[in-house]
Order: C-alpha cells, then sequence, then structure tokens
C-alpha cells in the first residue's frame, strides 16, 4: 500500500502531465483552426479542377478508334500509353501524440501495396519514415521526402517533378472530415476515373487545341502541384485533429486520476490524524 508521500508525489506527475497535454491540446487546436480556413478556400478549386481532368479523360476515352490510333501515333514518342510504371506515396505525420493517425494510413498502405507490387513507394513525414526503417515493412525499399511543417509549392517541386516518370500515382493520406472525424483515402493523382459505374460513354463534340492529349498533359501538371499541396495540407489537418482529440483524451485521464489520487490521500491523511488523535488520548489516559 502506497504511503502518504508517494501519492503525493504521484499527485504532482499527473499534475504535470495534465498541464504538458492540456497545452498541447490548446496548441494543436490553434494550428487545425488556422489550416482549416486554407484547407477550406483550396478544397473547392482543386476537387473542381481534378472533375475538370476526369470529363478531359472522359471525353479521350470517348473517340472513335481511327481518332484515337491517331492521336497515340502522335504521341508514341512521349511513351503516354505504354507505360505502366506506377508510384505509391504516404503522407504521414512528423510527430507523434496523435492516437492511431500514422497506423491507420499503413493499414491502408497494405491494402494498396497488394494491387501496386511494383511500385515505387515515397514517404513524407518522419515517423513514416522511421516506420519504414525500423523493418515494420518486410522486403519494400522506400525513398523518404521532407516536407517541414510550414511549407510552399516551391517546396514540393521536385517531388512534383517525379510524376513525370510515372502514369499512375496513389497518394495515401489521411483526409479531414471535421474535428471528430477523419478517413484515409488511397487518391489517383495522375489517372482519373474516366467513366463513372452505370455511365454510357459520351461522343466527343468539342475541338481541342492543339489536341486532348495535350490539353490533358497541361492540366495534369497544373493540377498535380495543386493537388498535391492540397491534400498535404489536408493530411496535416488531421493530424492536428487527432493530436487535439488524442491530448484532449489525456488531459481528461489525467484529471480524473488527479481525482482519485486526492480522495486515496485524504483517505491516508484522515487515517494519520485518526492515529495521532488515538495517541494523544492513550496517553492522556496513561497520565
Amino acid at each position: 500500500m502506497s504511503n502518504i508521500n508517494d501519492i503525493k508525489e504521484q499527485m504532482g506527475v499527473v499534475a504535470s502531465v495534465g498541464d504538458f497535454t492540456n497545452a498541447m491540446q490548446q496548441i494543436a487546436t490553434i494550428r487545425m483552426m488556422r489550416l482549416r480556413t486554407k484547407v477550406a478556400d483550396s478544397r473547392l478549386f482543386v476537387e473542381t479542377a481534378h472533375e475538370m481532368l476526369t470529363e478531359l479523360t472522359t471525353l479521350r476515352d470517348s473517340l472513335s478508334l481511327e481518332q484515337q490510333m491517331k492521336l497515340e501515333r502522335k504521341h508514341a514518342a512521349k511513351d503516354m500509353t505504354g507505360s505502366t510504371k506506377r508510384a505509391v506515396i504516404l503522407i504521414t505525420s512528423n510527430q507523434g501524440l496523435i492516437g492511431r493517425y500514422n497506423n491507420e494510413i499503413y493499414a491502408k498502405f497494405d491494402k494498396v501495396r497488394a494491387e501496386n507490387k511494383d511500385a515505387d513507394i515515397f514517404v513524407i513525414g518522419k515517423k513514416g519514415q522511421e516506420y519504414f526503417a525500423a523493418g515494420a515493412v518486410k522486403n519494400v525499399s522506400y525513398y523518404p521526402y521532407e516536407v517541414p511543417d510550414t511549407f510552399t509549392a516551391e517546396t514540393l517541386q521536385r517531388l512534383v517533378s517525379l510524376f513525370d516518370f510515372y502514369n499512375l500515382v496513389t497518394l495515401i493520406y489521411s483526409h479531414y472530415v471535421n474535428s471528430a472525424t477523419r478517413e484515409v483515402v488511397a487518391l489517383s493523382v495522375t489517372a482519373p476515373t474516366a467513366v463513372a459505374e452505370g455511365d454510357a460513354k459520351k461522343e466527343a463534340r468539342y475541338i481541342f487545341e492543339p489536341d486532348i492529349i495535350d490539353l490533358i498533359n497541361g492540366v495534369s501538371k497544373t493540377l498535380r502541384a495543386a493537388l498535391f499541396q492540397q491534400q498535404i495540407m489536408d493530411g496535416r489537418l488531421a493530424q492536428y485533429s487527432a493530436q487535439m482529440l488524442g491530448m484532449k483524451a489525456a488531459t481528461d485521464n489525467a484529471v480524473g486520476l488527479t481525482a482519485d489520487l486526492r480522495m486515496e490521500y485524504n483517505k491516508l491523511r484522515r487515517k494519520m490524524i485518526d492515529k495521532k488523535i488515538s495517541e494523544v488520548f492513550a496517553g492522556s489516559a496513561l497520565w
């Protein structure tokens, strides 16, 4: 059974931890609120641009066989249709104390990897790089890429340029839904779905200059940078949300544990007082 001094020391430790987690919660909340406005403002643009690229892809696939063969011959030197190189990019956190945030991303990666066994793996975030470096995923080589907590579009240019070597890039990140909800998403960056299930192909009735493939390539270059920056910010937003909730739970647990320790402390203190009173009465009786 703990003595009163041990309990008092434990109360001090728990109070210090509670103050720390409460401070971390407040910091994560402030960061989340600042970033949430920026993500919300740019999300509509990126989603609309992605829908536009999807429609262009649908129109390209709806061309007649003769038109498609003509375009393929024109762009044969660029290897527009023959390449099958794939890449998978994971966006993890740079810090801990965020609950299951990274584990959810690793679980999604395991499913995506089963369908992309020959893909090159790129890992963003110190925690993800430590996870792969420790050999948690067997027989997988990866390429680390450093992205600081504060970054700009210029910071991502080297990584965005890698997309020129792949015709299928899958981006795995945690999508922010609201302060209490997030969803891990595997998003295809360079190969959007051309036609949804149940939709019939529509005949292309547009004239594209110089042609539709050049237009898709031009839109893709701009979209890749914007989309990649958007999804990293979205992942950071989900990270701050996870940290806020995790630190709040830790703070609540510290408060509850402090209350339990204080109750036990008061019981032991009362027992000591009662014992001292009994000793005083016993001494009085002897006198």
